[in-house]
């Protein structure tokens, strides 16, 4: 049964990264009668965010909403009142916040104690999420230890940086900075408190985005941009240049990581092994050093695993056992992380539990047959409790079923038949799983297939590969299995052109 060879990585800081179940939200549709006018429209180049006055006078928002070239408009939710920005009074790099001086006044809100905040506590942004004014109601998942920024169950998008987030009593205890799915991160209050404290005489924005760390946002920013654009060197290009402004900016290591993996996936399905490998290795680097600026950020750690997962495949096609086994115990160590730091993700169990059965049958392969028996059956816990968190998501019961034809298959090698055939047929029942939930996964049909044929129901698997084929017509590991498959039948000659086949598009594979 083949590994679901799907490489798991993170999306863009800002974007969205797991693609966990959400727990429902409440969108709360705010009539114009009940509009706040405290909350305000940031327009800038890059169309609406949010932000909220602090003192008459003056606003708070993200450092991200206002860094980049071009003008700045403050505007009521009608849109019938417009401020205009007189300059950066106070800014807080770390914590992505700028506080802007306004021509003309409005009603600020009152700052709550962002210490006093606990998991489990109700809150509501409101903001400006795809430009319309909305608010939408969550709970407080976590805060973090380290800079004590809020985790939030809540569904936000895109035009929801700056907004203000409110507790039960009405007071701003957090302004939202991140959506990362299924969570939204926020910036907390006293941190807000501290800023407005400091805050000076204004200057202007031209000036102040010339400063050597928001000029850095801006290139952070272009290298996202470019790396949504499929210009991953660009963006690397970019990622740098921030870095080299602010060595401290955690999200532009991150990225730079992520555009380095992508890079070596293409330079792998081109055959240029050593380039892959330098720049899967570089982008570990990267997210080590993000790890290393927040060592609570468990998207920086699940990038790394993502990392050390290529280089144990890269490892395996180069034949070095004691790496391979060393990248894929890494990947299980940093996957672990993620869930410690987050338990309610289900992609860090589905991810360990494929990296648990590709370790499982590296061991194996090297006759250790009771430490492969102990990585499949933890296998295929972590895969369950993927499921048990994501119901709806197709790839833990692939994965599932693969632990579970694997430790089958160590069982019937050792003459332990009692199980094997409890092994193959759930194996099947996943696979079958997981094609109710998504039709074109070749995957799922290529596994139920081999779990199938050591059924001894060659035919079923013959149509299951031929499903897979119809798929992705390029599935070499596929023709070489229905092949397999046609030799149980009798069907020699069929069977002699699928090894052909199998050969041609991949000449190195083992038959």
């Amino acid at each position: 049964m083949k590994v679901n060879r799907i490489f798991l990585l993170g999306l863009l800081f800002l974007s969205f990264l797991f693609s966990c179940a959400r727990a429902p939200q409440q969108i709360i549709e705010i009539p114009e009668t009940s509009i706040d006018f405290t909350v305000v429209r940031v327009e800038g180049r890059f169309g609406a965010a949010s932000g909220f006055f602090v003192a008459p006078d003056k606003i708070a928002t993200n450092i991200h909403v206002i860094a980049h070239p071009g003008s700045v408009f403050i505007k009521s939710p009608d849109k019938q009142k417009v401020w205009r920005v007189e300059g950066v009074t106070a800014f807080d790099v770390k914590n992505d916040l700028a506080v802007l001086k306004v021509i003309g006044e409005g009603i600020p809100f009152l700052l709550g104690n962002s210490d006093a905040v606990k998991v489990g506590d109700a809150v509501i942004a409101t903001g400006y999420p795809g430009g319309k004014y909305r608010g939408a109601k969550g709970i407080v998942h976590r805060v973090r230890n380290n800079d004590k920024w809020l985790q939030m169950k809540i569904d936000l998008s895109g035009g929801s940086s700056g907004s203000p987030v409110r507790n039960s009593k009405g007071r701003v205890i957090a302004v939202v900075s991140a959506v990362e799915d299924p969570y939204s991160y926020a910036i907390p209050s006293n941190a807000l408190r501290t800023l407005i404290d400091r805050s000076r005489l204004a200057e202007p924005l031209a000036q102040w985005r010339k400063r050597k760390y928001i000029r850095a946002y801006i290139y952070s920013v272009q290298g996202q941009r470019k790396y949504n654009a499929n210009h991953y060197d660009e963006a690397v290009a970019d990622f740098d240049k921030a870095i080299k402004l602010n060595p401290q900016k955690v999200d532009a290591y991150y990225n730079r990581g992520l555009a380095k993996f992508t890079l070596g996936d293409l330079e792998f399905a081109q055959g240029n092994l050593e380039k892959a490998r330098k720049l899967y290795e570089a982008g570990i680097e990267d997210s080590t050093q993000a790890i290393k600026l927040n060592p609570e950020d468990a998207y920086s750690y699940h990038n790394r695993a993502g990392g050390k997962f290529r280089l144990g495949q890269f490892e395996a096609n180069q034949g070095t056992v004691a790496k391979v086994q060393a990248y894929y115990q890494g990947a299980i160590h940093d996957w672990t992380q993620v869930i410690e730091l987050d338990s309610e993700l289900a992609d860090p169990y589905n991810n360990r539990g494929i990296a648990k059965a590709t370790l499982g049958e590296s061991k194996a392969n090297q006759d250790d047959i009771a430490g492969a028996q102990v990585l499949y059956a933890s296998a295929i816990e972590d895969c369950t409790q993927a499921i048990r968190l994501y119901p709806e998501y197709a790839e833990p019961y692939i994965n599932r079923g693969y632990a579970r034809f694997r430790l089958g298959k160590t069982k019937a090698d050792q003459g332990d038949m009692a199980e094997v055939a409890t092994l193959y047929a759930s194996a099947v029942e996943d696979c079958t799983q997981a094609i109710q939930l998504d039709p074109e996964n070749a995957y799922a049909y290529g596994n139920r297939g081999v779990a199938k044929a050591a059924l001894g129901n060659a035919e079923g698997a013959v149509e299951d590969f031929d499903a897979a084929l119809q798929i992705n017509p390029n599935y070499a590991e596929v023709y070489y299995d229905r092949g397999r498959a046609k030799e149980a039948l009798g069907q020699h000659e069929a069977a002699k052109a699928d090894f052909k086949k199998a050969k041609e598009l991949k000449p190195d594979m083992e038959q």
